[in-house]
This record gives C-alpha cells, sequence and structure tokens, in this order.
C-alpha cells in the first residue's frame, strides 16, 4: 500500500499557470512597448518634417518608371540568386536541391532573417526544417548554411576590394575607406586563418569547440538555458571537410555570393537614376559598400534606420538634395530590403510564426 499525498487531490492542474507564460507575456509586452515607441517616433518626425515628405512622396510619384522596372527585375533576380547561391552551398557538401525549392527555403530564411536579429540562429531553423522534409540530415543543412555565410563573407571583402581599387583609379580614394579597408582586412584575415584551422584539423576545431563552450557556460544566459555541455557537431564538421571534394560547387557558390553584392549595388544605382541623381559605377560601389557595413554592424534588424541613415548621408555628401537622396534611399531600401522580405513571407505562408 502506497502513501498518497493529501494535498495532491485538491491541485486543479488546469488552474496551474502554463509554463514560461510569464516569460511570454513580458516579451509580448516589450515588442507592443517598442512598436509604440517607433510608431510615436515616426509620428513626431511626420508632424516635424511635413514638408519633407511631401516632396519625397511626390519625388516617388515622379520617378521614371523604366528605372524602376529595371529595379524591380534586379530585385527579383536577387531572390532567385539567393536561392541559387545556397544550392550551391549544400551541392558542396552532397546534398541534391532543386532551385525552386531551395529559393524558397532562402526566401523564407531570409524574411527571418531580417524580422529576428539572431545572428543567423533563425534561418538556420528554418534551412534545417526545410532539409528534413527532403530527408537531409540537420548536420550536413548546418554545413551548407556556414559555407553560405562564408562565401557572403568572401564576397563582402570581394566588393570593398573592388571599390578601394575604383576609387584609387578615380581619384576618390580618401582616408576614412584606407582605415576601413585596413581594418576589414585584419578582421577577414584572423577569420580566413581560423577557418583554414578549423576545416583542415579536427584536432583544432574541437579544441576551439571547447574554448567557445567553456566561454560560454560563463555567461549566465548560456548557463541557465544549458544544463548539459554540448558535444562537438562531427557530422557538420565532415560535411564541410567534404565540400573540399567538390571545388566545381565550392566556385559557383563564391560567384553566386558575389553575384549578391553586384545586384544590390544595381538596385542602389537604379533607384538613384530613377529620381534624377547621376550616379557612377563608382559611387554606387562606394554608397553600397557603407549600407551593407551599416547592415551587418546593426543591431536592428534588417539595419532599419542606419543604412537609411549612412546611404542618405553619402548620397548628400556627394551632391544630391535632402529630398532626392531620401527618394532614392526609400526606394532602394523597397527594392533591397522590402520586396525581399515580402516574397519570403508570401512563400513561407505563416511559416514564420512557428519556427523559432
Amino acid at each position: 500500500m502506497t502513501a498518497t499525498d493529501p494535498t495532491a487531490a485538491t491541485i486543479d492542474p488546469t488552474e496551474a499557470p502554463a509554463a514560461g507564460s510569464m516569460p511570454r507575456r513580458r516579451r509580448r509586452l516589450v515588442r507592443y512597448v517598442l512598436v509604440a515607441v517607433v510608431l510615436g517616433l515616426f509620428a513626431v518626425f511626420a508632424v516635424s518634417e511635413q514638408d519633407g515628405l511631401r516632396s519625397a512622396i511626390s519625388g516617388i510619384a515622379h520617378a521614371d518608371p523604366g528605372l524602376l522596372l529595371v529595379g524591380l527585375t534586379v530585385s527579383l533576380l536577387a531572390v532567385v540568386n539567393r536561392g541559387m547561391l545556397n544550392r550551391a552551398a549544400h551541392h558542396a557538401v552532397g546534398l541534391d536541391t532543386g532551385v525552386a525549392s531551395m529559393t524558397r527555403t532562402a526566401a523564407v530564411g531570409f524574411s527571418a532573417q531580417k524580422v529576428v536579429k539572431s545572428a543567423g540562429a533563425v534561418g538556420l531553423a528554418i534551412f534545417i526544417r526545410h532539409g528534413r522534409r527532403r530527408g537531409h540530415t540537420p548536420g550536413a543543412v548546418a554545413a551548407a548554411c556556414v559555407l553560405s555565410a562564408a562565401a557572403s563573407f568572401l564576397a563582402l571583402g570581394v566588393l570593398m576590394l573592388a571599390t578601394i581599387v575604383a576609387l584609387w583609379l578615380s581619384g576618390g580614394l580618401t582616408t576614412w575607406w584606407l582605415v576601413a579597408a585596413a581594418g576589414f582586412a585584419v578582421y577577414a584575415t584572423l577569420v580566413a586563418v581560423g577557418a583554414v584551422a578549423i576545416v583542415r584539423s579536427r584536432t583544432w576545431a574541437r579544441r576551439l569547440w571547447g574554448w567557445g563552450h567553456a566561454v560560454g557556460r560563463r555567461l549566465p544566459i548560456v548557463r541557465r538555458r544549458m544544463a548539459d555541455p554540448v558535444p562537438f557537431p562531427e557530422e557538420l564538421f565532415d560535411a564541410v571537410a567534404e565540400a573540399r571534394r567538390r571545388p566545381a560547387a565550392s566556385v559557383r557558390l563564391i560567384a553566386h555570393a558575389v553575384a549578391s553584392k553586384c545586384l544590390g549595388a544595381l538596385m542602389l544605382a537604379a533607384a538613384a537614376a530613377a529620381v534624377g541623381l547621376p550616379v557612377t559605377v563608382v559611387s554606387a560601389l562606394a554608397v553600397y559598400a557603407t549600407a551593407l557595413a551599416s547592415s551587418v554592424v546593426s543591431i536592428v534588424p534588417g539595419g532599419l534606420g542606419t543604412v537609411e541613415a549612412s546611404t542618405a548621408s553619402l548620397l548628400i555628401a556627394s551632391g544630391a538634395s535632402v529630398g532626392a537622396a531620401a527618394v532614392a534611399v526609400a526606394l532602394f531600401r523597397l527594392l533591397d530590403l522590402w520586396m525581399p522580405l515580402l516574397a519570403g513571407m508570401v512563400m513561407g505562408r505563416g511559416e514564420l510564426r512557428t519556427v523559432r
């Protein structure tokens, strides 16, 4: 005969608070407060800058429709190219994917990344979830995402180098650009050395994983969420090493990554030309490289605010009026951010709400 707890019968499980309900309510309250603050700031800005907003709306209405169509076409090409880039990354690790399915996955992942600033975690969750439907293991899919991120980083270096060379040839190279290029070169060298060491040596990869795990365990937020040590991802390491035996796929991957940066610069050039701003290849490269760097270092999802401010400042510094620069930036962000974001949300059809 076993003893029973006399208080057990008095507890109604339906009356117990759901686990995690309070944190979820707090997060929802924080989101509402942030939205209210943003809307309030926008209202204050709209009231104080009525003339500027009227001129911006008028500028958009009078923009060249032919150049806007060119920009829209380039934006759609960028969405498809993003899918081709991730398809090449999957092929590099031995995963077979179709163009249409990977374009959809990449579009949904792009939207998730722009909505939630998570250092790639949300986008990775999208790719892993879609990969499981195709029978792909999470480790191999994660390796493909690592390769696509590395290719994008390499393409950013190519864009910076092209910008420096173009500015030097045109006589527009400034001290600021030299300092920025030197800092990026040092950072890229350190990342490249670390990446090579990790890919070529399983011992070094395990050692760095252990060091990172030890440092992470010292952080309170990580210690609360991670009760047990996380084992070294052997499958991910093997999949990345597999890519070394497929150089053709790696070359295609880098080519699509560089094409992605070129398409972004073309969108900026089309948006600026649509409102009558004289944009050269050199200025388009310089302004887009700055906008891209601003979006990378920004803590705000999608680089909202920082990209617009830096892009408008550079256009104004190059001789554009405030109204024309504002219209050009608005059109550029529509093509570069909002159109792909909308495309990913339509393709996802509510999936972003369920993936955490």
